[in-house]
């Protein structure tokens, strides 16, 4: 058995390489990255290290080439990802690659107010259905280390703003979503499955405010406004005005509950309980103090 993982360089891949290389030998690892020279450290410990570009879809089936099942993880380039993953099943099928995992998000639908966050996602998933492939996705809460940069800012300015109303998020680890991928890849009876895979505990905006006042010794008050003071302050204070109605939308997805999805598939895919919010930021303690 050969294992593909697309995506390799990133905060997501990496983690899945070095799960797997607890899993399987290194020589059937396989690392696919538009940024092979950032797979260094990985290919010498004997993993094969490929360059493969979802823009440049010539370079894909030799990418994948002798490879029995894949990981595509769903890339960062919002508004041309549809095209990208639907150019690396299609170079799966004439790779002659047997299984894809997606690493896709929670209630990925076109209604979704995240937008094409969300819809590019879904439609990756149906790409993949309709494929002849076989197929497992994981549909991944949010990050939780993507709190780290918000709560950071927070503790600094002793704020906290936000547009999440009375809707909750689900904060899941890198690392928790990378050992389930790994597990999916490496054992079976996973195929024409979706698992969610989530955090155990979900957090409103005010019980965040609370947290990241624990956490830090300081008090972080939060600041709830709508979506257009929210969008406004954004671009005020310098953000990009794509960047600001993303964060905008994000939020109001959370008011609208597509985030808030709790699931037991990562305990039984792991064997163990998700690691919390709290222990995420604890361990990245340091950062969450650094500025102010």
């Amino acid at each position: 058995m050969s294992v593909i993982v697309t995506g390799a360089a990133g905060h997501v891949g990496r983690l899945v390489a070095e799960q797997l290389l607890e899993r399987v030998p290194p020589e059937e690892l396989v690392l696919v990255s538009r940024r092979p020279d950032a797979l260094r450290e990985l290919a010498a410990r004997g993993t094969e290290v490929r360059y493969g570009d979802f823009d440049d879809p010539a370079s894909l089936p030799g990418a994948f080439a002798g490879g029995s099942r894949m990981l595509l993880i769903s890339t960062d380039a919002i508004g041309r990802r549809l095209r990208q993953h639907g150019a690396a099943i299609e170079a799966a099928v004439q790779a002659g690659i047997s299984h894809v995992t997606f690493t896709s998000i929670v209630n990925p639908v076109a209604w979704n107010p995240n937008g094409a966050h969300a819809w590019e996602a879904g439609r990756t998933e149906t790409l993949l259905h309709r494929s002849g492939l076989a197929w497992t996705v994981l549909r991944f809460g949010s990050f939780a280390e993507l709190q780290l940069p918000p709560a950071a800012t927070a503790v600094q300015n002793r704020q906290l703003v936000l547009n999440f109303g009375r809707g909750r998020i689900v904060p899941v680890s890198r690392q928790d979503c990378a050992e389930a991928a790994a597990v999916v890849l490496t054992t079976d009876g996973h195929g024409g499955r979706t698992y969610h895979i989530t955090g155990s505990e979900s957090f409103s905006q005010s019980e965040l405010a609370a947290l990241y006042s624990e956490l830090s010794g300081r008090r972080v008050r939060l600041i709830p406004l709508n979506d257009a003071m929210l969008t406004s302050l954004l671009v005020g204070i310098g953000t990009p005005p794509p960047a600001a109605y993303g964060i905008t939308a994000y939020g109001r997805a959370v008011r609208q509950g597509y985030f808030d999805v709790i699931d037991p598939a990562l305990e039984r895919l792991t064997g163990h309980p998700p690691v919390t919010l709290r222990e995420v930021l604890l361990a990245h303690r340091v950062d969450l103090l650094a500025v102010g």
